[in-house]
């Protein structure tokens, strides 16, 4: 049985070591140090969520975002040991209902390209893939 609850700064630790066990994560893409999750987090504290064991094991995350008008999903990783448990799809909602207090009407993610299971993942839940856009960036 988890528990739901806002991610803290205090939660990193754990966090970032699921998320290296996590196939498609690719963590060296952003900065994912514990000051950048920090700034997330301070950003976004009501839209970034843990899922905990009743020992306060974090064996999932989601990071909800927004730039006031879009809303993104980050970092969504359920441990292995706990998929297929609907926890995902809970966190999911939790974020989601955050986006609609904030008036966001659209919600946006990013998934590796090899990442396959994760596109599965998101098309079962109604996601589409937009063939009219291609992701660029640059490190600063």
């Amino acid at each position: 049985m988890v528990q739901f609850r806002k991610m803290t700064i205090e939660d990193y630790e754990q966090a970032y070591a699921l998320w290296e066990n996590t196939p498609g994560m690719h963590l060296q893409s952003l900065d994912n140090s514990r000051a950048g999750i920090q700034r997330v987090l301070e950003l976004n504290s009501d839209l970034c969520f843990v899922a905990v064991t009743e020992e306060d094991k974090v064996v999932a995350t989601i990071l909800g975002a927004t730039d006031g008008r879009k809303g993104y999903f980050y970092h969504v990783a359920v441990a292995a040991a706990y998929q297929k448990q609907h926890i995902g799809s809970e966190l999911i909602a939790k974020v989601l209902a955050g986006f609609k207090a904030h008036k966001i009407d659209k919600v946006g993610l990013f998934t590796v390209v090899d990442n396959l299971e994760g596109q599965k993942f998101w098309r079962r839940l109604g996601f589409k893939e937009r063939p009219d856009i291609k992701y660029f960036d640059i490190d600063l």
